[in-house]
């Protein structure tokens, strides 16, 4: 309003302010003390707010697929002492959202016919005890320009810590094997791990099972095209299409997206606030349970 006033002085000087604050249906000491405010430093509230919005620019634009919940938390790990409903609002007001994209699956299954005597010894319960009882897989497919890169995750259901992952350039139940040696590599799990997965046809695979066999793991299966079944994983894979793939643009080729994968992994084990874990990092909450 008050670069129009002034704009429209320049254009006419003898247009008074008066006559345009009747037309605006505004008195005349009501736009002076407006303009004041418009000069003057901010103070009380409103510098409360700005200097908060820094602050939540700054988490979101290192972590643009936080909402209010995790940028409240991120402020108050720092001592920044500041309701989540404030924090939404500023965000609201900003128009600062969550950076997400759409999901697009198509599951594949094997037939129950297919390992009968494999049922599911989860029953959705996600959560462990301990590290290293309870293990989650599945496979997904990044687009790239050249074509789909396959990918394999493993997961510990107690930190929901990424413990390994492997690649490949095409369709192969190899993947989930060379992800599941690694992950037992790593952690050498006691006898009696569970590894829980959905019925994809890698997942019913002798192979599969054997090398479940010979470390001592578990094998479980969910039911046939039932996702909720192995949920904590088709979770994970969705945060990372969102979070990542999807606001970033299309990949251009299945290097790149290693590339991606790796980056997102890290900053999810070491960075990212979960939700389930009381808003820490799965490394951070490993570190406390320990």
């Amino acid at each position: 309003m008050y670069r129009y006033v002034q704009a429209e002085k320049a254009k006419n000087p003898k247009r008074s302010i008066g006559r345009l604050c009747r037309l605006l249906g505004v008195s005349t000491s009501g736009f002076y003390d407006w303009a004041k405010r418009q000069r003057e430093p901010l103070r009380g509230r409103a510098a409360i707010d700005a200097e908060l919005l820094a602050q939540i620019r700054l988490i979101h634009g290192r972590f643009p697929y936080y909402g209010a919940p995790r940028i409240h938390r991120t402020l108050r790990d720092k001592g920044i002492a500041v309701g989540r409903h404030h924090v939404a609002r500023l965000m609201r007001l900003h128009d600062l959202r969550a950076r997400r994209g759409p999901i697009k699956s198509r599951p594949r299954s094997a037939p129950p016919a297919r390992r009968p005597d494999v049922g599911d010894r989860v029953k959705r319960q996600f959560s462990a005890l301990a590290a290293d009882r309870l293990w989650f897989t599945d496979l997904t497919a990044i687009r790239t320009g050249e074509g789909f890169l396959r990918a394999a995750v493993v997961l510990d259901a107690h930190t929901r810590e990424v413990i390994s992952w492997a690649t490949d350039g095409h369709e192969t139940p190899k993947t989930p094997i060379r992800a599941l040696v690694d992950a037992v590599r790593m952690r050498r799990p006691t006898a009696g791990c569970i590894i829980h997965s959905d019925r994809g046809y890698q997942f019913t695979a002798h192979d599969w099972h054997d090398v479940a066999a010979k470390h001592g793991l578990l094998v479980s299966i969910g039911e046939r095209k039932s996702a909720l079944d192995n949920a904590a994983m088709e979770s994970w894979f969705a945060s990372f299409k969102n979070e990542d793939i999807y606001p970033n643009g299309p990949i251009k080729t299945k290097a790149e997206a290693r590339s991606r994968l790796f980056d997102y992994i890290w900053d999810y084990n070491n960075h990212r606030l979960h939700s389930a874990l009381g808003y820490r990092s799965p490394i951070s909450y490993a570190k406390l349970a320990a």
